[in-house]
């Protein structure tokens, strides 16, 4: 059964979020890596160093676009790129201590907004919502 309130109330938070995000980007943004660059940082962050094609599949991007973006936050000093032992043709990415810089900025801009949105919760209700989310998105 499809919950539409549940979507509709979910999209509202997300687009609420993706706005306070770019509202305040300029406070902890200084290289402009933008919310494309932010999410590719955070999602090496995730995998750790990884081949460029499986950034590519867990982003769903395109890997022209990708090649784009990778090198310019290369160029910022955000991410590395080396070859990747077990096949020529690819590469593996990696942050660099810049980039694991600006994802923890990242990371504390975004707990900021999110006890902004939630300062109606209490405790209780923050904690069964972070393991609801767990539980959807591990």
């Amino acid at each position: 059964m499809t919950n539409i309130a549940l979507a509709t109330h979910l999209d509202r938070f997300v687009r609420r979020l993706h706005v306070q995000l770019t509202e305040r980007a300029t406070q902890f943004d200084p290289d402009k890596v933008g919310p494309g660059g932010a999410i590719l940082l955070l999602t090496l962050s995730d995998m750790g160093t990884a081949p460029f094609s499986a950034v590519a599949a867990r982003l769903i991007r395109d890997k022209s676009q990708l090649t784009r973006e990778v090198a310019s936050l290369e160029r910022k000093g955000m991410i590395a790129r080396a070859p990747c032992p077990d096949d020529a043709r690819s590469q593996l990415l990696s942050l660099t201590e810049k980039g694991e810089g600006l994802v923890r900025v990242h990371k504390g801009a975004l707990a900021e907004i999110l006890d902004e949105m939630m300062v109606n919760l209490s405790s209780a209700d923050k904690e069964a919502l972070t393991r609801l989310l767990l539980a959807v998105a591990p």
